[in-house]
């Protein structure tokens, strides 16, 4: 099924251009807690200045995403994509120069205009896939695997050119990649032609009057602050083991293990029964897994558990999609998609700054542990409000 989706029309271009302009996404973070930690000697500023560019990313992410729904694709992804680069750009040229950090931490705020790809590409789903609307649930699939091979490639290219050269030049070579794949991406008919339906009011929380949305958003932020903790934590543990490559090492096989759960997924899914039930069981299972990490007391048990703690990511971020292009509200399908990134995004920034702060003061461990924790929290929230994830219930997994 996954051959049909590809031979549509305008699928692998916009596939390919996306693929290339979310590259970043497993560069910059873990570049820029490498970039402050190098400029400043402390994890916990560089989990500050990170977290500052993930909340960032997060705020204007949901204002991007309404403009989106508003005008179109092409100018808001062509307008991020500038401001996001001479942001980043500056923090490069002024953390060489030894800038403040607050001065960092003032240039992170508008890196966060990030081109919001992602959630670009998800609203074209169903019309690129009309005639076979089967196919729908096939290309979330392709889409998660998608991501997942963005977060295996990234870290390893950031490890590489860590090691050969240094972290500032990771992030102007993910810098980089999203000037091409963005260009490349808001140039397909698709892209330029697609436009939201008529809106429906909704005040400053939009779509988030969906009852269904809010507890998919709820659960995001409590994944978020894993990645966020996996991300410092790798970096340290890397920097215990004096291997600075390891960092995107272990993410990268982090990500190796969800595109593993997410290829089993697209052919068994309908093991876990309807995509309501499959979103619970998944979303219940993620805390645990990522805290199987800070268990590990050995480097090849490390990284052991990486590939497995990344079991359910893909599986979790396919249903969630499904349930989300379900639950949308009329006329805010691009920002129903964008608050689960955002609660991602706020999510990985909290775990960010948590694990940072954590690890100066205890250890790594400690602050992995901690996020799993409140993803086991968040996995009780929705087993609590599943029945708002009714509406969607009879859509296969």
């Amino acid at each position: 099924m996954y051959g049909q989706v590809l031979r549509v029309a305008h699928v692998r271009a916009l596939v390919a251009y996306s693929v290339i302009a979310r590259v970043p996404l497993g560069i910059t973070s873990i570049a820029l807690v490498l970039f402050v930690k190098q400029e400043s000697g402390s994890f916990a500023w560089a989990g500050v200045v990170t977290a500052t560019f993930a909340f960032s990313c997060a705020v204007l992410g949901v204002g991007m995403s309404r403009l989106i729904d508003r005008h179109g694709q092409t100018i808001v992804l062509l307008a991020g994509m500038a401001v996001h680069c001479v942001s980043v750009g500056a923090i490069v040229v002024l953390g060489l120069s030894g800038a403040p950090m607050w001065v960092l931490i003032a240039c992170a705020v508008p890196a966060g205009a990030l081109p919001p790809v992602s959630t670009c590409l998800r609203p074209l789903w169903p019309a690129l896939l009309a005639d076979d609307p089967r196919l729908v649930p096939t290309a979330y699939a392709l889409d998660a695997l998608l991501i997942e091979v963005v977060f295996v490639a990234g870290p390893l290219l950031t490890g590489l050119i860590v090691a050969l050269f240094s972290p500032q030049v990771a992030l102007v070579v993910g810098l980089a990649f999203l000037a091409a794949g963005v260009l490349g991406f808001a140039s397909t008919e698709p892209s330029r032609h697609w436009r939201g339906e008529g809106r429906q009011p909704g005040g400053l929380v939009g779509a988030l009057h969906s009852p269904g949305l809010q507890t998919l958003t709820a659960a995001a932020f409590g994944i978020g602050t894993c990645f966020g903790a996996l991300e410092v934590g790798f970096a340290a543990y890397g920097a215990s083991r004096d291997m600075s490559a390891l960092a995107g090492a272990l993410l990268a096989l982090n990500a190796t293990g969800s595109a593993i759960g997410g290829l089993w997924y697209g052919a068994n899914a309908y093991r876990l029964g309807p995509v309501q039930r499959a979103y619970v069981l998944l979303v219940c299972s993620f805390g645990p897994l990522i805290a199987l990490v800070a268990a590990a007391p050995t480097l090849a048990l490390v990284i052991a558990m990486a590939v497995v703690s990344g079991l359910a990511t893909a599986p979790l971020t396919t249903a969630q999609n499904l349930l989300a292009g379900e639950l949308a509200p009329r006329g805010r399908v691009t920002e129903s998609f964008t608050w689960l990134v955002t609660a991602l995004v706020v999510g990985i920034a909290t775990g960010n700054a948590v694990a940072g702060a954590l690890t100066d003061a205890t250890s790594w461990r400690v602050a992995v542990l901690a996020a799993a924790t409140l993803a086991i929290i968040a996995a009780a929230v929705t087993v609590a409000r599943r029945r708002t994830l009714v509406a969607a219930a009879a859509t296969p997994g």
